[in-house]
């Protein structure tokens, strides 16, 4: 029986303990979510499977099977941008993989990155889980194709202009399965703490909400810094776990946006 993440948190809220398996994420944070001038064209990426608020604990990513950008053109492929680091596997004993990148924004325009990482086993949940993640950056002021869908499996689609937010503004999103709207989905919203934000209790760690009967969302980010929004749909597909048998495949659809305090 597949059992969504949030239970697994409020079980694990339940124990006094945060399971291992709860609220990982794949991060795709560039540098920056707006060129404003030249000094800023060259993003980097920091590609990482973690959760985010704690900033651990980091698990391997096998494999970036997709990583590209798509702009008025088209997409184009950039996995042969990625470089692999291995770092410490926070919490856990050995190495985990994770990806850096380097990407020249070369003319004004909205640029989506997108990354789907190979099926990562999730031992407690007896799940195979997919992440396939976006952000968007704008560059130099130009709006052309924030709202074009990139066409993965389960995608956010934003609603409002996913970059240029304040504190405090709403961001409102639809959830997408193979280009339909899912209604219902279970939505999973966390802050990039890095584990420089204290909670006081495991609820505050992730939030979570219900879209609509049209997969439509919305939600009022408390915190200047980065936010991601994942709908965590168990899509009826399954696949060989390390065991052999057959596991159910959690596919993610996550949008990463960014907020500033107004001066």
């Amino acid at each position: 029986m597949f059992f969504p993440r949030h239970s697994i948190l409020l079980l694990a809220g339940f124990l006094g303990s945060i399971s291992p398996a709860s609220a990982h994420f794949l991060e795709l944070v560039p540098s920056t979510a707006l060129v404003t001038k030249s000094g800023e064209s060259q993003l980097s990426f920091d590609i990482r499977f973690t959760h985010p608020m704690e900033g651990g604990p980091l698990m391997n990513i096998e494999r970036l099977e997709r990583f590209g950008v798509q702009t008025v053109d088209g997409k184009q492929d950039l996995t042969g941008q990625l470089v692999a680091e291995t770092l410490p596997m926070a919490l856990n004993p050995g190495k985990a993989q994770s990806y850096t990148a380097d990407y020249s924004i070369r003319r004004a325009g909205d640029y989506t990155f997108y990354a789907s990482p190979t099926p990562y086993w999730e031992a407690e949940e007896k799940t195979m889980i997919i992440h396939h993640t976006k952000v968007i950056v704008n560059a130099y002021g130009l709006e052309n194709g924030w709202e074009t869908p990139v066409g993965l499996p389960v995608e956010i689609m934003p609603l409002s202009r996913p970059y240029g937010l304040w504190t405090g503004n709403i961001f409102s999103g639809q959830v997408m399965k193979n280009g339909t709207p899912e209604g219902n989905a279970i939505i999973e919203i966390e802050y990039r703490g890095e584990g420089k934000v204290k909670t006081p209790a495991t609820p505050f760690i992730t939030q979570t909400l219900r879209a609509d009967a049209n997969g439509v969302f919305h939600y009022a980010m408390p915190k200047a810094g980065w936010w991601v929004f994942a709908a965590l749909l168990d899509t009826g597909k399954t696949l060989p776990a390390p065991d052999g048998t057959q596991a159910p495949v959690e596919e993610g659809g996550l949008i990463w946006v960014h907020t500033r305090n107004i001066p």
